[in-house]
């Protein structure tokens, strides 16, 4: 098993707002993460750069969607870090099955559910068994699913949004996740 304490977090690039949400929040908590494209070098080959990370990784996110589903990209990553003995945790954000070849792969992990909302308690859930994982302490107050209201559980998330956030309103972050995923046909 790799001996870093480096967080894969694998997407498709149609969902590159919520793995960006996603990744902000775990390194909001102390937890490093490695995320495309942000952290590949301009210059450095894509592929290799993906391959060294998930090398360097102890634990894969895999932010599980109907995107991610159907991405050759994503499955290739997961096949990657299981190949290199990584903890996957498969984060699903909808109501869907997994592909033959996700289910494959990931149909022995223990999957995340973060289909209700508001989308913040599952990511303290997340960030509680990273640091599990990882062996680090978990701060008592952590342990407690935070918030009594959905305005507490935003307020947490809305220090995280960047300004530029393609549209995502600060105050609703939860109701914007939804709203992405909501088949407007």
């Amino acid at each position: 098993m790799p001996n870093s304490e480096l967080v894969f977090v694998s997407h498709s690039s149609k969902d590159k707002n919520i793995a960006d949400a996603i990744c902000n929040w775990l390194e909001k908590k102390n937890i490093r993460c490695w995320i495309a494209p942000r952290d590949i070098l301009p210059g450095v080959d894509y592929g290799e750069s993906i391959v060294n990370a998930i090398n360097k990784s102890q634990i894969m996110i895999v932010v599980f969607t109907s995107n991610a589903n159907n991405s050759k990209f994503v499955n290739k990553e997961v096949e990657r870090a299981i190949s290199k003995g990584s903890i996957v945790i498969p984060l699903r954000l909808q109501d869907i099955l997994p592909s033959k070849s996700m289910e494959f792969f990931l149909s022995s992990s223990h999957w995340l559910d973060a289909l209700s909302p508001p989308i913040e308690r599952h990511l303290d859930v997340l960030t509680n068994t990273v640091k599990t994982l990882l062996n680090e302490p978990i701060p008592s107050q952590s342990l407690q699913i935070k918030g009594n209201s959905d305005k507490e559980d935003i307020s947490l998330f809305n220090e995280l949004a960047p300004d530029d956030w393609y549209g995502a309103p600060k105050n609703n972050f939860s109701k914007w996740i939804k709203n992405l995923f909501t088949d407007k046909s």
